[in-house]
């Protein structure tokens, strides 16, 4: 395997964590990153390096909602192109819960989609791209930010969570009035990081299938409005969900 150029966060987010008193994450973040150079001889790493801290490429300034994820999806896929032509792509593209144009939508995103439709009344999409979402203030934040091709999980112990408990911590430390949705437990271990600065926070069961997760708490918590609702009350702008 051709070795991955290692890559680091974004500025403004390096400068957030500095302002936050945490300086040593920036350490662990480079540790990691040689960790992955290093897995990165013997297998796929997703999603791919220049994508892999594109949760941060919204300026911490302009967050007014966070959604918190697992893990990245695990898969290539295979798109078909204006010409005719088939491409493999990473389903993995940096956001949490987002897929790339042209790839088939996973479950829990569908579910998110149903549940976006029934809250809100907003279409379902024909695509899983969100990124239109972090151009209207969405923090799409996954747990771990990289994983092993077909392997669901697998770099759940390369240190990730402290990378991400810190954002977090760091983002709600020194803005205010956020609105955090946290869905399934993964996402609701990040709670305890959320500074008492006026935030809402959100939670459900996952929007996943499996297990019947999306049934147990998720259909129906109309976190969309909720998050409109909460950002209104706070004195925000609303946020535009629709994806059409």
């Amino acid at each position: 395997m051709v070795s991955q150029i290692m890559t680091t966060i974004p500025t403004p987010w390096t400068n957030l964590l500095l302002a936050a008193g945490k300086p040593e994450i920036l350490d662990a973040i480079a540790v990691i990153e040689q960790n992955l150079d290093e897995l990165s001889r013997q297998s796929v790493i997703l999603p791919a390096a220049d994508h892999r801290y594109k949760a941060l490429s919204i300026n911490p300034e302009d967050v007014k909602c966070a959604i918190v994820a697992q893990d990245p999806y695990h898969g290539i896929a295979k798109i078909r192109l204006e010409s005719g032509e088939t491409r493999s792509v990473p389903e993995a593209m940096g956001l949490s819960f987002s897929v790339p144009k042209g790839v088939k939508i996973p479950p829990s995103l569908r579910n998110i989609f149903k549940e976006l439709n029934q809250d809100i009344g907003c279409p379902i999409p024909e695509h899983g791209d969100i990124t239109h979402w972090v151009e209207e203030g969405v923090f799409l934040l996954n747990r771990m930010l990289s994983v092993e091709k077909d392997k669901p999980a697998s770099h759940s112990q390369l240190g990730w969570q402290l990378i991400t408990e810190a954002l977090v911590s760091a983002l709600s430390q020194q803005y205010s009035g956020i609105v955090f949705i946290l869905w399934g437990n993964h996402a609701k271990s990040v709670r305890p990081f959320i500074a008492d600065n006026g935030h809402a926070v959100i939670e459900s069961s996952h929007p996943s299938s499996m297990g019947g997760s999306c049934n147990k708490g998720f259909f129906g918590s109309r976190p969309f409005s909720r998050a409109n609702q909460a950002l209104a009350t706070l004195g925000k702008e609303t946020i535009d969900w629709s994806l059409s």
